[in-house]
Parts: C-alpha cells; structure tokens; sequence
C-alpha cells in the first residue's frame, strides 16, 4: 500500500497518552491533544487494563533493555519503521486499530488490538490518531454496567457521587 493510499490525516486527531482512570465502575484510557487542552477518553474493558498494567510492572520489573524485544528485532531488520497508530470505530462495538509500517515510502497498515496499539504507543513514546467517530462516540456512551440507572434511584445516584473524584469532574463532556 502506497502512502497517499494510508495517509488521510485530517479525519484523525493526534492525541498523547496521559493515563487511565475508572468512570463509573468502567476503566478508560485518557488522551490529550498535543496543546493538552482537551481530554479524550475511550472506553476499555477491565482485561485490556490488566494486560497494560501487567506488561507495564513486568519491563520495569525486569528493567529489560529496548532493543531485545521480537518487535524491535522484525522492524529492524526488515527495515520498517512504526509511522502511525489509528483509532477507528465506535466505542460499545468496539474500535478498529491499525498501526501503520512505513519503508522507503511504502506504507502497511496492520490491524492491532487496543491493548497492542496502547502498549506500542507507550513504548516508543508514540500519539494515537483517533477518527472523528470514535472520539464522538466515546465521549457520549454510557458503560457504566447499569442500562437501567435511574435518577429517582437515591441509592444508586448516591454511590455514583461518592466514586467520583474532584479531580476527574469536567474532564470530558457529559
């Protein structure tokens, strides 16, 4: 595949990393624009929080060096450098994620997982673009396990109130 073919930036929005949190009982990946202006969440399932965090503890754990991974060993020698990571999709179907290669001009994108998109980002300090749509759709889905939440339910709103921290409040659009 051919660059002009893989490059349509102006639909993906260059976000950085910044961490994760839980809302509502569901964990989600938070980004920030390069400027760190604007918050972008998506929406991930507890396993995926667990894979990061799991690979995360056990490279620092380990102190492994960077150049010994199978990963950094294949792009070497093939000659591949990782160009871009894009976020498709809809949050609640779940996102469509591809890394793009990129080698002397030619350009593959290979369909990823979030977990391996999130954890490639990390490593090679990397932004993930993500579309237009999943931006949107993430910022309105509501995971927080109860399709039924109700605000006559005192109890219910109570326990919402008390999990949430100051510091998370008007992070992103409600």
């Amino acid at each position: 595949m051919k660059e002009a073919d893989v490059d349509v930036r102006k639909e993906y929005r260059q976000l950085n990393l910044v961490g994760f949190t839980v809302d509502a009982q569901q964990p989600l990946a938070l980004f920030k624009d390069a400027q760190g202006e604007s918050t972008v969440p998506l929406w991930l399932d507890v396993s995926d929080v667990l894979t990061v965090t799991a690979d995360l503890v056990s490279a620092r754990l380990s102190g492994r060096p960077g150049g010994d991974e199978l990963l950094d060993s294949l792009l070497e020698t093939m000659g591949l450098r990782i160009r871009e990571i894009r976020v498709d999709g809809v949050a609640g179907q779940g996102y469509d994620v591809s890394v793009c290669l990129s080698s002397g001009g030619d350009d593959v994108l290979v369909s990823v997982g979030l977990v391996t998109a999130l954890l490639t980002a990390i490593r090679y300090k990397l932004p993930i673009g993500i579309s237009d749509e999943a931006i949107a759709t993430s910022e309105m889905v509501d995971k927080s396990g109860s399709a039924e939440t109700r605000l006559a339910d005192e109890g219910q709103m109570l326990a919402l109130l008390e999990r949430l921290r100051p510091e998370d409040m008007g992070k992103y659009p409600m």
